[in-house]
């Protein structure tokens, strides 16, 4: 059987009609911590949108931030900041275990979220940053599946990604995969184990429903229908990110022209790189939204 949700998988609203916005410390603004002057408008369950109070451009990027799963409000705040302070806008859209164990439910996710991105009239015209962890990280690749297979029907919405960043992408073979469900869904050292061999065998039952959609998100991350420049956040001890793994994939990159920029520690922890080094993971975001004509070089240091 495979897994169930007690709730179906969220729809969000294709023609992108967005709600009444929520000032910051409303309580209908509980989907993450938010900095003053935020206005926040729910989408869905799992999709929130964050502007700066005030005006704004359409010529101001819009950031896709498709988090990890169980993101703490408070930790997922600390990122907003790093957009919100610039004045651009955050979609936020989470990702649930379902998402990744029922591969199906997470196309469609991933097609729900590009219609919002491409036919709503407050979200369809802004350049696109994608940034994404773990997870997150996954539900882009499955959008990436549908942009490479329906390429007349999501062009607009390519040409407009200009950058993306992955943060602690989970990369390496189905074992990576099942401790990654692991630590998704215990913090019990003595559970896991029973919850990673629980997670292979179940991989291996339902293989055609699984596997072969994990296989053509890997593709797609391998040979990216987008040929935008790529921020690549990682560590060498992430236990759900193969470092050997990364390292050809970042080859893979640079191979077909990509402009690939790493930063990279030896010892870090998955998904919470900007909390242990925030003054590196800060400096390389902003020399990447520097290359992309995101900032002004003027501006660079000052937002640093």
């Amino acid at each position: 059987m495979p897994p169930m949700e007690t709730e179906a998988p969220p729809c969000i609203r294709p023609e992108g009609a967005l709600a009444e916005d929520r000032s910051e410390g409303s309580p209908e603004a509980s989907h993450a911590s938010q900095p003053p002057g935020t206005a926040v408008t729910p989408i869905s369950r799992t999709v929130c949108l964050y502007r700066p109070v005030g005006t704004f451009a359409d010529s101001q990027p819009l950031v896709l931030l498709l988090p990890w799963f169980g993101a703490r409000p408070g930790a997922l705040a600390k990122y907003l900041s790093l957009y919100l302070g610039r004045g651009w806008a955050v979609l936020v859209a989470e990702s649930s275990l379902g998402h990744f164990l029922w591969p199906r439910w997470g196309l469609a996710y991933a097609d729900q979220l590009l219609g919002l991105l491409g036919e709503g009239k407050a979200l369809g015209t802004q350049p696109l940053l994608i940034h994404a962890f773990s997870i997150g990280g996954y539900t882009f690749a499955q959008m990436m599946v549908h942009l490479a297979r329906h390429p007349e029907r999501h062009a607009g919405i390519g040409e407009r990604i200009c950058g993306c960043v992955y943060d602690s992408l989970v990369a390496g073979s189905l074992e990576n995969m099942a401790q990654g469900v692991a630590r998704m869904t215990s913090s019990s050292a003595a559970v896991r184990p029973l919850l990673r061999g629980g997670a292979l065998l179940y991989f291996r039952l339902f293989r055609l429903c699984t596997v072969a959609h994990y296989e053509a998100a890997l593709g797609a991350f391998h040979h990216p229908p987008l040929r935008c420049p790529v921020l690549v956040f990682f560590c060498h001890n992430d236990p759900l990110s193969d470092a050997r793994t990364m390292q050809q994939l970042l080859g893979a990159w640079r191979a077909l022209g990509l402009r690939v920029q790493v930063q990279e520690w030896a010892v870090s922890r998955h998904a919470q790189h900007l909390r242990l080094y925030p003054q590196e993971y800060s400096r390389a975001l902003g020399a990447f939204l520097q290359q992309l004509g995101l900032l002004p070089t003027s501006g660079l240091q000052a937002k640093l």
